[in-house]
């Protein structure tokens, strides 16, 4: 009996000895609770959500919100993230938001030590706001029907790619390329076209919206031109389209963000999600 209980006993002393800590597990993985207030400055707000973390990563969501009327760019690769006292930097492609424009982005962050950590603390860097309103580049005017297909001014080139004229309606579709070093901005809202008797009519293609380009970017912009059939007849007129202050040049000015969030552990969405 008892050469039973001592053999017995040196069973369960090797099963505790030879039981893992799920930790070993490099897919073990801990979870965070979502930041509950968001980081908010007069030019961005962001929420942060879905932190999780193992040995060999961690990441987490971003939304991101334009609270302006012009560009932001946003280079996530220079946020500075923490986990338990090491700092990292994600490897991630810078991203532009447009005006009032809302977008949500994973930030990841691999390799390194000290990943899978208790808490995960971000400080947002790498932003620069581009303004809507530059300095106009003045475009010569362009012919409908083309003369030529192809203008240039500073900058800028402009090649028609599309034209439709009828008795009441002109939709012509242009290609904009921009080759400055900083940002080209081009506002289709501000077009318009004159006829032969002077009288100037605007772009009524009310899906345009402002667009930026960077250097070598390639852009297409569309205008649609209604004129009373008793003014002109278009589908035999020439028109002239003035381009206004629809072309212009920008620069990026950086700003910082003086504040950080922090992931703290949920230990029991993390021991639930590792059953």
């Amino acid at each position: 009996m008892a050469v039973f209980v001592m053999s017995f006993s040196g069973s369960v002393l090797a099963q505790k000895k030879g039981k893992k800590d799920p930790k070993d597990n490099p897919k073990y993985t801990h979870y965070y609770s979502d930041v509950d207030d968001a980081l908010e400055t007069k030019q961005v707000v962001m929420e942060f959500t879905n932190g999780v973390s193992r040995v060999d990563m961690c990441k987490f969501k971003t939304k991101f919100t334009n609270n302006t009327n012009d560009f932001l760019l946003i280079n996530p690769s220079e946020f500075t993230v923490t986990t338990d006292g090491i700092a990292h930097n994600p490897k991630e492609k810078e991203f532009m938001l447009d005006p009032n424009e809302k977008k949500s982005k994973t930030i990841d962050v691999k390799g390194g030590e000290g990943l899978r950590a208790e808490s995960i603390e971000v400080e947002p860097e790498g932003f620069a706001r581009i303004s809507a309103d530059g300095t106009p580049v003045k475009m010569p005017e362009f012919q409908l029907p083309a003369s030529v297909n192809n203008i240039e001014s500073g900058n800028f080139s402009i090649n028609l790619k599309q034209l439709k004229q009828e008795t009441k309606e002109t939709w012509a579709r242009f290609e904009v390329t921009y080759n400055g070093d900083d940002y080209g901005i081009v506002d289709p809202s501000r077009i318009s076209v004159t006829i032969e008797s002077g009288q100037q009519f605007a772009n009524d293609n009310r899906k345009s919206k402002t667009i930026m380009l960077e250097k070598g970017d390639k852009k297409t912009i569309s205008a649609i031109f209604h004129i009373p059939a008793k003014v002109v007849d278009m589908q035999f007129a020439t028109l002239m389209v003035q381009w206004g202050d629809a072309m212009m040049k920008t620069k990026a000015e950086p700003f910082t963000i003086d504040d950080s969030v922090t992931f703290e552990l949920d230990q029991t969405l993390t021991d639930e999600k590792n059953k």
